[in-house]
């Protein structure tokens, strides 16, 4: 069997500014499919059983991401700016890595000790709004720990 390394891509962001903003970090990778094919042969989303078993929502139904998802941790350490996230199924082991956090995304992160996963097919950061206009962004609310 073949071992495939998966390089994660993740960056910062935050829901707004001041005192109530939501942390969020985005999550892609430049492969974006895997082996796996439908029965009509369509290539399928490499992260499409992480998904499923991590339980993330489309990103367009609020109402279904704005609880905690069952399952998931994150830890951000200020000493060296590096996240560790983790969650149930395909998702253990979800990330671990730096983030060049700025200092308003730190804030956030401090204050609301709870960040949002985003996560969509897409190769770069600037396709991540037309992801979410087609309906193929997700979302998750996680538990933070910040150390």
């Amino acid at each position: 069997m073949t071992m495939h390394t998966l390089e994660m891509y993740a960056w910062p962001s935050t829901s707004d500014e001041g005192p109530d903003a939501l942390p969020m970090v985005h999550f892609t990778t430049e492969q974006l499919v895997g082996d796996e094919v439908t029965p009509e042969g369509v290539p399928v989303w490499l992260f499409d059983t992480a998904i499923r078993d991590g339980g993330w929502v489309h990103f367009t139904d609020y109402e279904g991401w704005a609880s905690t998802a069952p399952g998931w941790n994150a830890v951000y350490r200020q000493e060296d700016d590096a996240l560790f996230v983790t969650g149930p199924g395909a998702c253990e082991g979800w990330y671990q890595g730096y983030l060049g956090a700025p200092e308003d995304w730190r804030a956030a992160a401090d204050a609301q000790r709870k960040l949002v996963l985003l996560t969509a097919p897409v190769q770069h950061p600037s396709y991540y709004a037309h992801a979410v206009e087609q309906g193929a962004a997700f979302a998750l609310l996680v538990p933070l720990d910040v150390i």
